[in-house]
C-alpha cells in the first residue's frame, strides 16, 4: 500500500504539469476552466470523502457551498500554474509555441486513470492510509458519521426480537471495513443501564466474541466492547466469561483487546443486583477473577515475548504534510 501511495503522489505530478506546459506554450486564459475541471474530477475520484455521497446529501446548501469551494479552490491553483507556466515563458522568450491545446490536456487527465487504478481511497482508509493529514481528517469525519446513522436500525429493534433477526441484522451490519467504528457507536449507544436491547445486547456479546473476529484482531478491543456491553447483566455475564476464557486460551497474544484485569476484578467485587441464585453468582465471581488472572498472565508473557525480539524499524509515515 504504500508502494501505491507513493506511485500515485508521483503520477499526481501529471496534474501539475498540464497547465504548466499550457502556459509555457502560450495558450489562452481559456483553457484554465478545461483544466480546473480535470482537476475536480481528480479530486472527485481521489478524494471521495470531501464531496457528498448521497444524493440527498447533494440537495443541501450546506453541501453545495463546500462544492462550490472545491471549485473554485481548483481554479485558484489552475490559475496559479498556469501563470507561473506564461512567466517562464516571457522569461525565456519562447512566445507562443504550435502546439495541440488538447496535449498539456491530456497530460493532465492521464493522471486520473492511473491513480485511480493505483489507489482505491475508500479501501486505503480502511486500512488506515490517507494521502495527507486532510485526507485523514475528512474520512474521520465523514466516517464517524456514517456509523452513527448505520447503527440506527439496530437501536430501533425491539427488545422482544427473535434472537435469529438480530443476530442476522448484527452481522450484516458489522460486515463492512469501518465495524470497529460501529461497534464503538454501538458500545457508546448502549452505555446507558436505562436502554434495555436486551437482544441487541446479546448478539453484540456473541459477535463480539466470536473466534473468527478476535484471532485475527481485524476489530480492535472487541472483547473489551463486549465485556462493556455485558458489564451491567448478569445473564449477559455468563455468557461472555465462559467465551472469553476459551479466547484468551487460544489467542493469547490478542490480550490487549479483553478488558484491563482491574475492570475485571472490579466488577467482581461489585456485581450489579440480580435475581440470580447465591451460588451462580459466586461461580461468576469466580469465573471473572479467572479471566482476570488469564489476561494478566497473556499480557506479561506478550510482552516479555516482544521484549525478547531485535527491534524491527519503526512502521514508515503514511501522510503528508
Amino acid at each position: 500500500m504504500l508502494t501505491r501511495m507513493r506511485l500515485v503522489k508521483g503520477i499526481a505530478a501529471l496534474l501539475y504539469v498540464g497547465p504548466l506546459i499550457a502556459g509555457l506554450c502560450g495558450f489562452g486564459w481559456s483553457m484554465v476552466f478545461s483544466f480546473t475541471a480535470i482537476f475536480v474530477v481528480w479530486l472527485m475520484v481521489l478524494r471521495p470523502e470531501q464531496w457528498p455521497s448521497t444524493p440527498a446529501e447533494w440537495l443541501t446548501a450546506q453541501a453545495w457551498l463546500a462544492a462550490l469551494a472545491q471549485v473554485l479552490s481548483q481554479l485558484l491553483l489552475v490559475s496559479i500554474l498556469f501563470g507561473i507556466g506564461r512567466g517562464l515563458g516571457g522569461l525565456a522568450d519562447i512566445g507562443t509555441v504550435a502546439l495541440d491545446p488538447l496535449l498539456p490536456l491530456s497530460i493532465s487527465f492521464l493522471a486520473i486513470p492511473l491513480c485511480r487504478m493505483l489507489w482505491d481511497a475508500r479501501e486505503a482508509a480502511s486500512q488506515g492510509y490517507f494521502l495527507d493529514d486532510e485526507a485523514e481528517a475528512a474520512h474521520s469525519d465523514s466516517a464517524a458519521g456514517t456509523a452513527a446513522a448505520a447503527i440506527i436500525p439496530l437501536l430501533n429493534l425491539p427488545d422482544n426480537a427473535p434472537d435469529e433477526t438480530v443476530t442476522v441484522a448484527v452481522a450484516d451490519a458489522l460486515d463492512v471495513p469501518a465495524a470497529e467504528l460501529r461497534l464503538n457507536a454501538l458500545t457508546a449507544a448502549l452505555s446507558n443501564p436505562n436502554r434495555s436491547h436486551a437482544a441487541l445486547r446479546r448478539a453484540l456479546v456473541f459477535w463480539a466474541t466470536e473466534p473468527e473476529i478476535v484471532a485475527p484482531g481485524q476489530v480492535a478491543e472487541s472483547m473489551a466492547s463486549a465485556f462493556d456491553i455485558a458489564n451491567t447483566n448478569l445473564d449477559l455475564l455468563r455468557i461472555y466469561v465462559p467465551r472469553a476464557m476459551a479466547l484468551i486460551s487460544a489467542f493469547p497474544t490478542r490480550a490487549d483487546d479483553f478488558p484491563a484485569p482491574e475492570r475485571l476484578r472490579l466488577t467482581a467485587d461489585n456485581l450489579p443486583q440480580s435475581d440470580l441464585p447465591d451460588h451462580l453468582q459466586a461461580d461468576l465471581r469466580d469465573g471473572l477473577r479467572a479471566l482476570a488472572r488469564s489476561v494478566e498472565a497473556a499480557r506479561g508473557s506478550h510482552s516479555a515475548s516482544t521484549a525478547a525480539e531485535p527491534p524491527r524499524h519503526a512502521k514508515a509515515a503514511v501522510r503528508t504534510a
